[in-house]
């Protein structure tokens, strides 16, 4: 076990809510403290901008943590007094008890749909991608398995990358301190199977790849700052490399089961989306007709990216709005884990309702095996 100390993304919520900070902010007679709150606060204000430009990094050594964070800092001519280093320091280290695993290579039926590819290597403290590189079959593991001395990995690497020493070593030393620091490197593939160079679908492939990469440090706001990204155009967005995995090796679904009741739900392919989180968005409003609210026991798929997310048992429907043309319903419902045993992480595609894509409103009634309907 090693111990580190890392300046994690949510530093500022954890610093203001810290007791131990709000204990110095209140009292008037720590040790090292100044009985001044002013001085006090200004103290308190220099260590919280310390900490946020410091987010992402990990330090191996108390010393040289206390270094980075507090050297510099004035206080008001006070410096920074052994209360507030000693709650910042609390705060960030952690203990490493097994450094996690280097990346497994991807299937061969992987690297074939993948074709050539624009990959992006996103630091997992600060949500920051800090290599983008292109190649094919495992090249996005590549940069890992060097740092981390896979040498039967590397083996399985075609071509060379073409990087200057300098970006190389850099690469080679973030990628370190994240592992050192407890975490992994995340993978990112931002567009895959780019046309050939002599082809005019280069440049769009390209920029939708760069798109991509900048995709992955947008806030999930309503109005993304990239303008590409407005109404959330997902085909643009980067995608974990384990999703494409899911997406590729995933079995197709058997028969549906008829009646039921398929749900598009995007969200539910976010990245450690729990089950409750699932249910939560797939019960939004959806245009379910007379047919499916009566058929009792519905069954409810969930699918996202084409995968089969989970599958609900409908005990009951409650009207959320109506229009002219349509109402809109919600419904209430349990798991059913036979279904999901037969079902989740397996392809479901529009062909096998009767359709060429997926409807804009998100949802499907399949009601018998002819054709979809309502």
């Amino acid at each position: 076990m090693a111990t580190v100390w890392t300046v994690p993304i949510d530093i500022n919520t954890r610093w203001l809510h810290s007791p131990e900070v709000q204990t110095f902010l209140a009292s008037n007679d720590l040790a090292d403290a100044s009985a001044d709150p002013r001085v006090r606060l200004e103290q308190f204000a220099d260590v919280a901008s310390a900490l946020g430009r410091h987010v992402g990094r990990t330090f191996t050594s108390v010393h040289a943590a206390s270094a980075a964070l507090f050297d510099r800092i004035d206080g008001a001519g006070h410096g920074v007094p052994v209360a507030l280093r000693l709650a910042a320091l609390r705060l960030i280290v952690t203990a490493v008890h097994q450094t996690r695993p280097a990346p497994k290579p991807l299937p061969a039926r992987v690297t074939e749909q993948l074709g050539v590819y624009v990959y992006a290597l996103l630091d997992p403290r600060n949500r920051s991608v800090f290599y983008v590189g292109s190649g094919r079959g495992n090249r996005v593991f590549g940069h890992v398995w060097a740092a981390l001395e896979e040498t039967e990995s590397l083996r399985l690497l075609e071509g060379q990358e073409s990087d200057l020493a300098e970006v190389t070593a850099a690469t080679t030393t973030r990628i370190r301190d994240i592992y050192d620091s407890g975490h992994e490197v995340e993978h990112y593939i931002a567009a895959h199977r780019v046309a050939s160079a002599d082809d005019d679908r280069t440049a769009e492939g390209i920029g939708g790849a760069l798109v991509g990469v900048l995709g992955l440090i947008e806030p999930e706001t309503e109005t993304p700052g990239l303008t590409n990204l407005a109404g959330g155009a997902s085909d643009l967005r980067a995608v974990p490399v384990d999703d494409l995995v899911l997406q590729y090796e995933a079995e197709p679904v058997p028969d549906l089961p008829t009646p039921c009741f398929l749900v598009e739900v995007k969200g539910a392919a976010k990245r450690g989306a729990t089950p409750d989180e699932i249910y939560a968005m797939a019960r939004q409003s959806w245009a379910a007709g007379t047919a499916v609210r009566e058929s009792a026991g519905i069954p409810v798929i969930v699918f996202a990216d084409n995968i089969v997310r989970s599958v609900y048992r409908a005990e009951s429907w409650a009207m959320v709005s109506r229009t002219t043309d349509t109402a809109l319903w919600r419904f209430t419902g349990t798991a059913d884990p036979e279904l999901e045993d037969r079902f989740v992480k397996k392809r479901v595609t529009p062909d096998r309702v009767g359709l060429k894509k997926w409807p804009a409103n998100g949802s499907v009634s399949h009601l018998t095996h002819a054709r979809p309907g309502r």
